[in-house]
């Protein structure tokens, strides 16, 4: 196996590939990598056929390979499946440290994993309802009359949004994190692969989400509400409002995941399913290095 630096990565190809292949999904296309991470090497087998492409740093003239923020698990294209463990073998051994999530079933390759929840939408809309969660159905009956639920175009708006509910939460979001997420809504915005859902009451915004479709699926990708928002069960209206809207033209709902319980246990009240990723974490660093990396 060998590796391709980004500047001799024929990415249109790449993006055929993500085109036409089951196993790429949306953070596995090249613009919108480029968005999230600076550097990415494109991992080959020896005929030159792509198999991965991975992110790239360096520090203090150490090499590493960390999971960009926003981008899930790296995904192996579909006919390179079996090379998992040699691709597996090569990421440990092609940089000082490593820590990044792969999407993959199998468990021995790998020290850990996470996990993510999806909602297969290829039931009719009334057997999708029928299978939300006790509480959901009676938080959604109680929805307020006066909510008003809308789309918005308006990506600074959501940003602001998210920031001021969200932001003591998210402290690792530094400047650069924020201008990351805010480049890829805007983007995706202007290939008409964006809807920022809304919800108003008495004039102010109490809730919002950015969805992004990509081949049939819907990614969550990021949502908040305000305080009263969430005592009124504004988030519960959203999803809903996203479920009922998309359902006839996606097949899944990807909530993109949470390992926190809480959020998990949300997304699992409209009928959606625990998925495993892996994670990969490998330190070749010196001796004194790895303390700091423990």
């Amino acid at each position: 196996m060998k590796l391709l630096a980004s500047q001799h990565i024929d990415k249109r190809k790449w993006d055929q590939m993500v085109a036409s292949d089951e196993q790429l999904d949306f953070f596995s296309l090249s613009w919108v990598q480029d968005i999230l991470h600076k550097d990415w090497e494109m991992l080959c087998d020896e005929e030159g056929n792509y198999l991965l492409n991975i992110p790239k740093g360096s520090k203090l003239g150490f090499s590493y390979r960390l999971q960009p923020f926003f981008i899930r698990s790296l995904h192996v294209s579909s006919k390179h499946q079996g090379d998992l463990k040699e691709i597996v073998q090569f990421l440990k051994e092609s940089a000082s440290y490593v820590l990044l999530n792969v999407d993959s079933e199998n468990q021995d390759l790998f020290h850990s994993f996470g996990k993510f929840q999806l909602l297969n939408l290829s039931s009719d809309l009334e057997g999708i309802k029928a299978n939300y969660a006790t509480n959901a159905k009676r938080i959604l009956k109680k929805i307020p009359a006066d909510f008003i639920l809308g789309e918005s175009t308006d990506v600074p708006e959501f940003i602001s949004f998210f920031r001021k509910q969200k932001g003591e939460e998210l402290r690792g979001f530094t400047p650069a994190v924020w201008q990351r997420l805010t480049n890829l809504l805007e983007e995706t915005q202007l290939r008409d692969m964006l809807r920022i859902r809304t919800i108003h009451l008495n004039g102010l915004l109490i809730a919002s989400g950015a969805f992004i479709s990509h081949k049939g699926t819907s990614y969550f990708l990021k949502g908040t509400a305000t305080p009263e928002g969430k005592k009124l069960g504004a988030m519960y209206a959203l999803i809903d409002q996203e479920i009922s809207s998309i359902q006839e033209t996606h097949h899944t709902l990807d909530f993109v995941g949470s390992n926190n319980e809480a959020i998990a246990q949300f997304y699992r009240k409209f009928g959606a399913l625990d998925k495993p990723y892996r994670i990969l974490k490998q330190n070749n660093l010196p001796a004194i290095l790895r303390l700091f990396k423990a």
